[in-house]
């Protein structure tokens, strides 16, 4: 995708404040609303997926957090992955699911709670063995407390992919492989 300047500087400044006005972005960036308000419909049309309000956990009263490697059961996998990552997303203590490639692990799980207690009955409740167990099984479990949580924003990232937005991305050769097969086919012919 290719933004021009405006559009990068109008991005980046509803990154840092996504109440800021079309006239306010206006005013910082020297051009109409008019223009403001085009620029904001484009980006909403294409990398702006919502706005959103960014909470304190501690101040919520979420004290608690987990982080589960997991993998999906027997009865998981027949009643199909998808179907199962959305039952999680049900779930009000979930967080967030990331799927990962790896033999013996299917999902990374981000949990929170507002303590350790309501943790424990969390993953030890019938209901939650219920529900959840039969579809997922935590392989393990990294508890910690909201005092642990030392940054929980790509706002930085964000900036940086907007900056670059536009530029060549250099291209990834594998001359690895091509020489391994070179040598392989060298040998094969030496030996053949």
């Amino acid at each position: 995708m290719k933004l021009n300047n405006n559009e990068k500087k109008t991005l980046k400044l509803l990154l840092n404040n996504s109440k800021t006005s079309d006239s306010e972005i206006a005013t910082k960036l020297k051009i109409s609303s008019v223009a403001v308000g085009k620029i904001r419909k484009k980006l909403e049309r294409s990398v702006i997926d919502s706005y959103t309000v960014n909470l304190n956990y501690a101040k919520l009263g979420i004290q608690a957090f987990a982080i589960a490697i997991a993998r999906l059961t027997e009865q998981g996998l027949e009643k199909g992955g998808l179907e199962v990552e959305q039952e999680l997303m049900k779930n009000a203590h979930i967080i967030s699911v990331y799927r990962i490639p790896k033999a013996s692990s299917t999902h990374i799980i981000l949990y929170g709670f507002k303590d350790l207690n309501e943790l424990d009955s969390f993953f030890h409740s019938g209901k939650f063995n219920a529900k959840l167990h039969n579809i997922i099984e935590t392989n393990e479990l990294f508890t910690f407390s909201h005092n642990s949580l030392i940054k929980n924003n790509p706002t930085q990232l964000f900036q940086e992919v907007i900056d670059n937005f536009g530029e060549q991305i250099p291209e990834i050769k594998f001359d690895e492989i091509k020489k391994f097969k070179r040598r392989y086919n060298e040998r094969g012919k030496l030996l053949g």
